[in-house]
């Protein structure tokens, strides 16, 4: 991804660039020490998948550049990070994610894996009598495995293929939203809604198995993906 820092501390950003470097060395990172330098290079054109960005900085706010951003439509993951915790109640519609300095690396990583989801969403490819065909994670809702035939519940259509549901599970490792909760069944945790004794019921209504073996490695997903969400 393309990443931008844009702050006026010297120290910060490099804390941050090195817990991005160690996250992958196949992102670009681009360091701006203020506001104005950030925006020249908005104004000439210049795109950014992501911007981590100081509240506080002299000139321009960081409040101020995350509205110029809005109003340019600018598609662009917006990481809020200040030493002042008491913000995070007006980041609340205004930003993507909003952390408090100094950022720990579990939570660059984190916040970095969030915005590849939602800029990239990963592609689930088949095909089907020789039809190819391409979901996103977001139109997923669960996987469901007969034997060796699997359930594509999608916001589409549902697609059955050929595969082992440890395949499938497999394309689906780098995407945090997707969790397995019983030895047939992976959901896609964007549809959850509530738990019901042994069921988890999605927000269709439909009902999904939970069992013993899968209910706390579940849980534990289902309070980070809420944490990744709410941040």
């Amino acid at each position: 991804m393309k990443i931008a820092i844009c702050d006026d501390d010297t120290g910060d950003i490099e804390h941050l660039r090195k817990h991005i470097d160690s996250h992958s060395d196949e992102h670009e990172i681009y360091c701006f020490l203020s506001t104005e330098d950030f925006l020249k290079r908005i104004y000439l054109g210049e795109q950014f998948d992501f911007l981590f960005l100081d509240i506080q900085m002299p000139g321009v706010d960081g409040w101020e550049i995350a509205q110029d951003l809005k109003k340019l439509k600018q598609k662009i993951f917006i990481a809020m990070v200040t030493v002042h915790g008491e913000y995070i109640y007006d980041c609340f519609d205004r930003v993507d994610w909003f952390a408090v300095k100094p950022v720990s690396e579990e939570k660059v990583w984190h916040v970095i894996n969030i915005a590849k989801e939602r800029i990239y969403p990963m592609v689930f490819e088949f095909t089907i009598n020789g039809v190819s065909i391409a979901l996103t994670a977001p139109e997923i809702i669960y996987i469901e495995v007969h034997r060796n035939t699997l359930t594509i519940n999608s916001t589409r259509k549902n697609y059955e293929i050929r595969m082992p549901l440890k395949k499938a599970k497999a394309l689906l490792v780098d995407c945090h939203r997707f969790v397995q909760t019983h030895k047939s069944f992976i959901v896609n945790l964007d549809h959850y809604d509530s738990v019901d004794g042994a069921c988890i019921i999605l927000k269709n209504q439909v009902r999904i198995s939970l069992s013993r073996t899968f209910r706390e490695s579940f849980f534990k997903s289902l309070i980070e993906y809420i944490r990744g969400e709410r941040q």
